[in-house]
């Protein structure tokens, strides 16, 4: 146990995550996402095979908050990631208790954080900075060597009809002219769902999750509530389909995908129309899109086109052991190494090489 006479932190393990699940149930935050779940922790350490724990801090014996970690040892050492995979949607979620003294407690985890970063003699320590919350606070703890600022798009779900701006209305008109339908998705849409998704990711030349991860999802998060997956046909032949992955106030946009040849139908848009109505249904108040390339993105763009607002967030990087772990290191070698960590920047690699 790590901590001071009020605030105490202590390492969680699979075996206790039942100390999440019930502190899940008095968090209204709207940081609280369903990547912070055990089951999605569990789920992702099947697809990883790491090494999950939760620090979890109390506050005169009522839990404050907590902060999900994976890591994992490989080549070149031992790394620690908040949410390695999608590493923008970690950091710690505070409980109402741990709100009233959340610079102490976000102290305490980078403190707890600390020791087991000597402990296990880890070359690299990323966190990212929770959705809606003050990124300063973190970084002002953490003290990192490196800050990666940028942001994320979401949308405010309204209590009241919604009405999108006009070029999203006019594309969710269209698919329904074309007689788009939605529906649940099924374990049976599982290799028409990755047939689609490689086909945009190869086009995008964007990295491929493992296909184990979509069947964790579809098999085991999506029946405990942490996961939807929906799917739109046109003409009975499947053409988009979406996983979002939510929790609390949060709905996350984490899977979408379209048919390249049946872009024009705008089926991807009537999935998120659908989506966001059957949340607001169930109380939701954020529509989380995560992370864009850039504003000059195409993707930004599209997400601007829903009534999107911005809010941001850091990537906050340690070297416990300064940069020499990775000398003479290649990004081919980082990305071997720890599948899916943020470890390094690939560009301080490529800065370090030319120097």
């Amino acid at each position: 146990m790590i901590g001071n006479s009020t605030i105490t932190v202590e390492r969680i393990h699979p075996e206790h995550f039942n100390i999440i699940e019930e502190a899940i149930q008095f968090i209204d935050s709207p940081s609280l996402l369903g990547y912070h779940t055990p089951a999605y922790m569990t789920a992702l350490t099947k697809v990883l095979d790491d090494n999950p724990l939760y620090l979890v801090a109390f506050f005169e014996e009522k839990v404050a908050g907590f902060l999900p970690l994976l890591w994992r040892t490989g080549k070149f050492g031992t790394v620690i990631n908040g949410l390695p995979f999608f590493g923008p949607n970690g950091g710690p979620v505070l409980t109402i208790v741990g709100f009233e003294h959340a610079e102490a407690v976000v102290n305490a985890f980078c403190n707890a954080l600390e020791v087991l970063t000597s402990d296990l003699d880890a070359i690299s320590v990323v966190l990212y900075t929770p959705f809606l919350f003050n990124p300063v606070i973190m970084q002002m703890a953490f003290k990192p060597d490196r800050i990666i600022e940028r942001f994320t798009q979401y949308i405010e779900i309204p209590g009241s009809p919604i009405t999108w701006p006009t070029r999203s209305r006019r594309a969710v008109a269209r698919a329904k002219k074309k007689d788009c339908l939605v529906r649940t998705g099924t374990t049976n849409d599982l290799s028409e769902l990755l047939e689609i998704y490689k086909e945009n990711c190869r086009a995008a030349e964007i990295p491929l999750k493992p296909d184990e991860y979509f069947y964790q999802v579809v098999n085991n998060l999506c029946p405990a509530g942490i996961a939807r997956f929906t799917v739109a046909e046109c003409n009975n032949e499947m053409v988009a389909c979406l996983i979002t992955m939510q929790c609390a106030k949060t709905v996350s946009y984490n899977v979408p995908c379209s048919r390249i040849k049946a872009r024009t139908f705008q089926a991807n848009s009537l999935l998120i129309d659908e989506a966001v109505h059957h949340f607001q249904r169930l109380g939701y108040k954020y529509w989380n899109w995560e992370a864009s390339p850039n504003r000059q993105h195409p993707v930004y763009e599209f997400k601007q086109n829903w009534g999107s607002l911005e809010s941001p967030y850091y990537v906050l990087l340690r070297y416990p052991k300064g940069l020499n772990p990775f000398a003479d290191v290649t990004a081919q070698e980082i990305s071997s190494a720890y599948p899916f960590y943020f470890v390094i920047p690939f560009d301080d690699l490529e800065r370090k090489s030319a120097a």
